[in-house]
């Protein structure tokens, strides 16, 4: 399963925190005001809280109100019906429970719907039933009275990863600062170690308002907010959230350094890390280190194809990392796996050279195991034309190298991005 949910253009679990603007109010003027307004509003999706709607017991009205909410919604709707057991405001049985949801599934009144965990633990059949019909699932979970320990959270949300939904969600009420950490520390080591699919994780009320702002950092993909009135304790005003999310997320840029060998990688990657303070890993030195081996012996001893199967292997092992700067390898994004874990998590920035620098400057290199004993002119230029298009296709910024100082490039990458350090 992806980490990564795509629903029109919007792909959820990779960049800022998508923002979920709440469409919520008693009465259907209430509502499609808000989803008038949501259209403008600064969010990625909307969810829809059915539970709150005045004649939610009535599945006619309900449905004839779906439709008005589809044809005036231009974004991604997440239907949601809180059960009065997980906070809602009506008390159903979970029949009439399963049959809105699959009403919305099978026509399509919304591209996700909520499915809460208590009503699915005897049996989840309902998950894989409401994905055959085309919807997405978000299987979530509400304790509005305490936060669990950080070892019993991680176990919720491998349980709830095994049931199959799309994305899980776990929102707790914190009774202290301590329960708010066991919340982040359980999502940062799901999302680093054990997630395929994305996590949302929210503490409640005002202790736990600091996670509806990090989630960039734990990874946690969507953020809650309010255009005007909120659904649950601590949620933040929409275009506050967006504020602040913005200003994580332009700060908080992870830098992938890709580009032939020669141009600089390395070197870049240690200024940085040197004048900028900035995290940094170099792939190539870290497989060497867990290999015990150097990438020319790895080449020769085994293959290319047994190297680059390595080289996915350690970048999955990094990529959630807390590391700033990471240099690649110059053949790493010839795997499109490779692209697009990168892409997920910051910004590619290719370094170029030309043909008669790179000679310059690797001829005394032994350990290029692509170039052994040809170190000529015409066959490194040969090489460099046969990557330069893919190497073109996947940079987000691009560099040159020649007649730089290794300061000059750092700063160009500094200034380039808008780092504040």
């Amino acid at each position: 399963m992806s980490k990564v949910i795509r629903i029109k253009n919007l792909e959820i679990g990779q960049g800022r925190p998508k923002i979920c603007a709440l469409i919520i109010g008693d009465t259907e003027e209430e509502i499609l005001d808000l989803a008038r307004r949501s259209n403008d509003a600064a969010c990625d999706m909307v969810e829809f809280r059915a539970d709150i709607y005045e004649h939610v017991l009535d599945i006619d009205r309900l449905r004839e109100l779906l439709v008005k909410i589809r044809e005036i919604v231009r974004k991604p709707v997440l239907f949601t019906f809180r059960r009065f057991e997980e906070g809602g405001k009506v008390q159903v049985p979970l029949s009439y429970y399963a049959e809105i949801l699959k009403m919305v599934a099978i026509n399509s009144y919304a591209e996700l719907v909520d499915v809460e965990r208590s009503a699915v633990e005897d049996d989840a059949s309902l998950i894989p039933m409401l994905k055959e019909m085309g919807v997405h699932i978000i299987l979530s979970l509400h304790d509005f009275n305490s936060t669990p320990t950080q070892s019993e959270i991680l176990k919720t949300l491998l349980t709830m990863q095994k049931m199959g939904p799309d994305i899980i969600k776990v929102a707790y009420m914190p009774n202290s600062k301590k329960d708010v950490l066991s919340l982040i520390n359980a999502t940062e080591e799901m999302t680093s170690n054990y997630s395929s699919c994305p996590v949302v994780a929210i503490s409640m009320g005002h202790l736990g308002m600091i996670t509806r702002i990090l989630g960039e950092f734990i990874d946690s993909a969507i953020s809650f907010a309010s255009i005007t009135r909120a659904s649950a304790p601590g949620q933040v005003n929409i275009d506050n959230l967006e504020m602040v999310l913005n200003v994580i997320h332009d700060n908080y840029k992870r830098v992938f350094l890709i580009g032939f060998m020669g141009t600089g990688k390395t070197a870049v990657a240690n200024c940085l890390a040197n004048k900028y303070g900035l995290s940094k890993i170099d792939l190539d030195a870290y497989i060497e280190q867990k290999e015990h081996s150097s990438i020319a012996d790895i080449y020769n001893i085994y293959s290319e194809e047994v190297f680059r199967s390595k080289e996915t292997k350690y970048l999955r092992k990094i990529i959630n990392k807390d590391y700033r700067v990471v240099s690649l390898g110059g053949g790493a994004v010839l795997k499109e796996e490779n692209v697009q874990l990168i892409k997920e998590k910051g910004i590619i920035i290719l370094l170029t050279a030309n043909p008669e620098t790179i000679v310059q400057r690797i001829k005394n290199d032994k350990t290029r195991p692509l170039i052994g004993d040809n170190m000529d002119l015409d066959y490194i230029r040969g090489l460099m034309s046969q990557r330069d298009q893919l190497y073109q296709n996947v940079a987000d910024l691009v560099i040159s190298t020649d007649d730089k100082t290794v300061e000059d490039i750092c700063k160009e990458i500094v200034e380039s991005l808008g780092f504040t350090l």
